[in-house]
């Protein structure tokens, strides 16, 4: 029942997307798919302790304990809106990961994919709870993200959660996350700018699904170009956990 729900969540969403994709301008899409990652990839620039090994993108590397924030972004700047139109993309990404606990005490923190305004760099203080994406001294910080967060920090509920935050980290919306350590987790997110609806849709090895949806109006919240990728973080003390990404895609697409 599980995949059948899934199939169907899918094909909807997929259809609904593409439909609009019969009325794009091309020079404005933006297409990119990712089957394994390999030593030598120059469509994604790394941040921090990232780093690429045969066939999987790390995002914090165990060598470098104090710092503690990996992040990884695809090279080129996309067009989230024109600025002369006004119109919005839509768009669909897809990805697989897992997360790998390497001691036994309270592993931490968690990985989010997000986009932020071109030109992203690894904010400070931006370590532990702060995903690599919060400047902790900063009360104002510019980014969208869906997050998949295993530490219960002050601001978040009181499990393991995938959560969608605009230009914070208390998540606008949660759903339990059924966490495995070195199991592989498959996510697609769909933005529908029509409607100006976010979806996560998470799969799990066992075909147990999540889904969570919210209203975000990016051209309210981004600016016209942004960057985007996947940032993670660990304690200060020591990493306890690897952040592992092993397939990325990518489709935007405008209305005329």
């Amino acid at each position: 029942m599980a995949f059948s729900y899934l199939n169907l969540v899918l094909v909807t969403l997929t259809t609904l997307f593409f439909l609009q994709t019969t009325k794009v301008k091309s020079q404005k899409s933006v297409s990119f798919h990712i089957t394994n990652f390999t030593i030598s990839r120059p469509s994604i620039t790394l941040q921090g302790t990232a780093e690429f090994l045969p066939n999987v993108l790390l995002l914090n590397d165990i060598e470098h304990p104090v710092f503690v924030v990996g992040r990884a972004l695809y090279s080129k700047p996309i067009t989230l809106w024109n600025n002369k139109t006004g119109k919005v993309a839509s768009f669909v990404t897809s990805f697989t990961f897992d997360v790998q606990d390497l001691k036994k005490t309270v592993p931490g923190h968690g990985l989010v994919f997000f986009l932020a305004p071109s030109g992203s760099e690894i904010p400070f203080s931006s370590d532990g709870g702060n995903l690599g994406v919060v400047d902790g001294k900063n009360a104002f910080n510019r980014f969208v993200g869906v997050e998949f967060d295993n530490f219960v920090n002050s601001w978040d509920p009181k499990y393991s959660h995938v959560g969608i935050n605009v230009n914070s980290l208390i998540s606008t919306k949660t759903v339990k996350w059924n966490r495995v350590s070195g199991e592989l987790v498959k996510v697609s997110i769909v933005y529908d700018s029509v409607s100006t609806t976010l979806t996560v849709i998470v799969t799990y090895k066992n075909g147990q699904i999540s889904i969570l949806s919210q209203l975000v109006d990016l051209k309210a919240v981004l600016p016209d170009t942004v960057n985007i990728g996947f940032s993670a973080s660990t304690t200060l003390v020591s990493p306890r956990q690897l952040h592992n990404i092993h397939s990325w895609s990518f489709t935007s697409t405008f209305e005329t």
